[in-house]
This record gives structure tokens, sequence and C-alpha cells, in this order.
């Protein structure tokens, strides 16, 4: 695969798929496109049909969507990261080891050539004995330039599985896992909880809700006050606009609470939607100067640079 002035960054997650056309050295965003045509529909395509294998489906499924790009952009090459190199996606590949360095090689990657001699490389995940992942660990090594004034901390990804990620001097050694926002979605929509929470949005009242809930998260963990969401809401009459966040606040301080004791740096690094929630509960505990907060726009930016990275050490 030789090196080029654009690639076509693809993020293929479990339930969303991204292309995007980008600008090899300014990485700027020249064209995009969202569908929710992530691994979990393309797999059940798979099962649902016996003309085509598991590859071969989904790299119908993704030349189809190059079709979509600008005809003189069509055939960059193209680098995927998330849940296409897992056993449910495009081709599996094994995880990587921890720890790996922020410049990526020690990441296992593979070429495959599709149409016309296009080129796909497909990036795999990494694993430790507590934990696993698949695609933040390229928003990690795209990261490393944004954490290398710093000699350590954890990094932090949140989402539907969250990651925390120890770094050391170039070197992200140890991982954690929380499901969070599954356990969010699960107890919201299909637990006792579900008929005493409403979505809200975020402002002065729902942030006091959210910091009781977190308070207690923190201090108390969230198994033995899950049940007082609802008991607000039958018992004490409370809104259920504000057990919303209330529950949001119980499972974030839950999942936060090991780094009261760490005094190390911490790293935030999230999308829009959860970034002031994470924001506004580590602001309670942790010392201004070790917070270092990394906003969607960076975050979106690490991706590509951690894409960028795999493609420059396979073109070696």
């Amino acid at each position: 695969m030789s090196f080029t002035s654009h690639f076509i960054s693809c993020d293929w997650g479990t339930t969303n798929f991204r292309l995007r056309l980008v600008e090899t050295e300014t990485l700027r965003v020249i064209w995009e496109n969202r569908t929710d045509q992530g691994v979990k529909k393309c797999h059940a395509a798979f099962r649902a049909q016996t003309e085509l294998d598991q590859k071969n489906l989904y790299l119908d499924h993704l030349v189809g969507e190059l079709q979509k790009l600008p005809n003189e952009h069509r055939n960059h090459p193209i680098v995927s990261s998330g849940m296409s190199s897992s056993n449910i996606g495009l081709y599996e590949l094994p995880y990587a080891d921890l720890p790996f360095d922020q410049d990526g090689n020690t990441l296992i990657h593979k070429n495959i050539p599709i149409a016309h001699g296009q080129d796909l490389l497909l990036v795999s995940g990494v694993r430790s004995k507590t934990g696993m992942m698949r695609g933040e660990e390229v928003q990690a090594i795209g990261l490393g330039e944004y954490l290398d004034s710093y000699s350590e901390g954890v990094l932090l990804l949140p989402g539907t599985h969250s990651k925390h990620i120890s770094y050391r001097k170039g070197s992200f050694y140890a991982l954690k896992n929380f499901m969070t926002g599954e356990l969010f979605e699960v107890l919201g929509n299909k637990s006792i909880l579900a008929n005493s929470i409403e979505t809200a949005e975020w402002n002065a009242q729902s942030k006091r809700a959210f910091l009781e809930g977190f308070h207690l998260g923190l201090m108390e963990g969230s198994t033995s006050n899950l049940l007082g969401i609802r008991a607000r809401h039958v018992v004490e009459d409370k809104s259920k606009k504000d057990n919303y966040f209330g529950l949001s606040g119980l499972l974030i301080g839950d999942e936060l609470s090991y780094l009261r004791n760490v005094g190390e740096n911490v790293f935030l690094a999230a999308p829009n939607a959860i970034f002031e929630l994470y924001k506004t509960g580590l602001e309670t505990f942790i010392a201004p100067d070790k917070l270092i907060l990394l906003n969607d726009t960076i975050l979106e930016r690490a991706l590509l640079i951690g894409q960028r990275k795999m493609l420059q050490l396979h073109a070696k």
C-alpha cells in the first residue's frame, strides 16, 4: 500500500457506519457519510442469506458505500478501525496485547485487497487480563500527541462500554472496562426503573439531579442505590426528568469512584453527548491542574491521527 495524498477513513462500529474522505497531510475531512449499518445489522443480514460468505458480504456493502464518494476519490486507500475486525465483522483479527505505544507499531493490522486494486487496512483491537477494546486503541494512539507533555495519567474514553487506559511516557499499559452506557440503557428501558425516568435536557436543574446521583455513586456505589431512583418517583413524587440524570449520575459516579484515591492526571476524551456529564462529575473531586479536557473535536481528530499512523506504518 503506497502512501497517498488522501485516504478514506472507515469507522465501523456495532450500531453505526461512517466513511470520511480525508486529506492526509492536514486531516481535513472533505466528504462524510454516516448510516446505521453497523456490524450488528450487517451480521444479521449475513445470517439471513446463504449466497455470500461473511467477508464478501461486508466487502459488497463497503464497495456500495464507496460509490457514494466523489468519482475522483473512490479509489484511495481505506483504513478501518472498530468492530470491522471482530468475529462479527468483515474479517476477524486477533487482539493485540497490552502494553502498546502511541506510535501504534504493536497493533495488529491486515491489508485486504478489494475491487480495482484498492486496499483496505484493517486494525485489530487490544486486550488485557481485565478488558478489551476495538477502535479505542486507534483513538488512543491519536491522542498520544495531546498527552506527550504529561508523564503519566489515566485516559478516560466514555461510551456504551467506557474504557480507562493507563498511560506512562508514550505507552498505554493497563485497561479497565465499564459497561456504564449499556447499563443506563438497559435499566432505563428494560427494568422497573423505566417507568420512573423520562428523557430530559441538560440545564441547571438536571445538573443538580445529576450531582446528587453522582455523589451517591461515588461514595456508596450504584447497586444499593438503584431502587432509590424508583422510590424518589413513587414515594417522594420527584420528577422523572430529574431521575433521568440522577440515574446517569449514579452510574457514572460508581464508574469513577476508584479515581478518588489515584492522585494522577486524568485525561477526559468524550463525544459531546456525554462530555459535560463526565466533566461535571470529575470537577467535583479532581484538582483543576490534574484534569485535562479533550473535547469532541479533539477526539474526532484523534481517530484520524491514529488511522493515519497505521497507514504510515503499513506503507513503510
